[in-house]
């Protein structure tokens, strides 16, 4: 436990986007992600559902998949598994007994220290292949030191705006610098303005991309519910095809998405009265979590249970949650820079039936006092809720 409290300190030194510190704490420690079969995903909403469902279904052909993605629920080992198992105390103990003076003499952030950590971790353990989450950006994100196998972009939206730009062209030149030269890179549809930025990049870089025409009505089976997963499906087999060495027969796909678990996207955490948690976190995933709230039919009254980073914009979706949601309760959480109960409260109309409750734990309870077995309710927000989740309604997110 001293390990990954020292991992939680270090996070205060906040993001650093660049490659020196993250060069240097792979040096330290070997080098391990030179020559590391891995794919990256890189975009702004869909990035972790991409990497879940190709390493599901990468684990339902019979291969030993690393997985790394950010943030986390509720533990820091669920940022890296094999095989859907997340990393032990003691492997996140060796690694920072043997690398704390390095990580402590380069400054490396978090992010850089749990990147190299993973790397380090599916090196040692063998895997066949590693699927890799892009945590910011994509030019300067420490993921991006990496020569994947195969890139993928997720729907690149306006998100962390303060960071990467203030508009989609500069995000999305951000988000396209996962891109490397030779390496095919397979984007989802995405907005005009976005594919012609991305297509000029990848030209300039010499990347082969390719995009893919998504279409929801495809027969698409898969263990994680709404519209927008199917589209996130749809990505992620595209990205077999470009995948070389790789034997994934179609029954591995059948049954790695029938088996896919994937916590915090539209999870159902319980039917009657129904109740939804989602890390939706801007305004687009916001929305598509509205677009499948409302295919649940819920014929009485609904609640909704919010909390938000700092940064986040949402005064033009306002209208619609207050639409769909007679009762909203806004709240904060305990991780980086949450936005405070009553900034976010003072998004709605005082007409609007809304409490502040700071709390996060208590304001869900109270959302779940009042609801009839007609009613519903949505908790969404940010990975931050996962502890108020797993207290409440004990759920365990390690498992996959």
């Amino acid at each position: 436990m001293d390990s990954i409290n020292y991992l939680l300190s270090i996070e205060t030194r906040g993001i650093k986007l660049g490659f020196k510190r993250t060069r240097a704490i792979m040096e330290a420690c070997g080098n391990p992600h030179l020559g590391l079969p891995a794919i990256q995903v890189a975009g702004t909403n869909g990035k972790g559902s991409v990497c879940a469902i190709l390493a599901n279904i990468l684990k339902a052909a019979g291969y030993k998949v690393g997985l790394f993605t950010s943030p986390h629920l509720v533990h820091i080992n669920e940022r890296i598994r094999i095989n859907g198992k997340p990393i032990s105390d003691a492997e996140i103990d060796s690694f920072i007994q043997i690398y704390k003076k390095d990580i402590e003499k380069i400054k490396a952030s978090f992010f850089e220290t749990t990147t190299a950590m993973a790397c380090w971790y599916f090196r040692k353990e063998n895997v066949d292949i590693s699927i890799l989450e892009t945590g910011l950006g994509g030019r300067l994100d420490s993921t991006s030191i990496c020569r994947p196998l195969a890139t993928v972009i997720t729907p690149i939206s306006l998100d962390h705006m303060e960071i990467l730009g203030e508009t989609l062209k500069e995000i999305t030149i951000e988000k396209a610098g996962s891109m490397k030269k030779d390496v095919f890179c397979i984007s989802a549809y995405q907005k005009q303005e976005v594919a012609v930025t991305l297509q000029l990049e990848a030209k300039r870089k010499g990347t082969p991309l390719h995009f893919i025409n998504a279409s929801p009505l495809l027969p698409i089976n898969v263990n994680i519910p709404g519209e927008k997963q199917k589209e996130n499906t749809i990505l992620a087999i595209s990205v077999l095809d470009f995948l070389k060495g790789f034997t994934i027969p179609d029954a591995a796909i059948e049954v790695g998405l029938k088996t896919i678990l994937w916590h915090g996207r539209n999870q159902i955490l319980q039917k009657k009265p129904a109740i939804i948690f989602d890390v939706a976190h801007n305004t687009e995933s916001i929305m598509c979590f509205l677009d499948y709230y409302k295919s649940l039919n819920i014929s009485g009254e609904s609640t909704l249970c919010l909390a938000l980073y700092l940064k986040k914009r949402i005064q033009d979706i306002v209208p619609q949650l207050e639409h769909v949601f007679q009762h909203i309760i806004c709240t904060q959480t305990k991780g980086h820079s949450p936005m405070p109960a009553n900034i976010l409260g003072a998004h709605f109309t005082p007409e609007h039936s809304t409490e502040i409750i700071k709390d996060s734990t208590v304001a869900i309870r109270k959302g779940l006092e009042g609801l009839k077995e007609d009613s519903g309710m949505a908790i969404i927000g940010t990975h931050c809720l996962g502890p108020s989740i797993n207290e409440i309604f004990k759920i365990s997110f390690d498992s996959l």
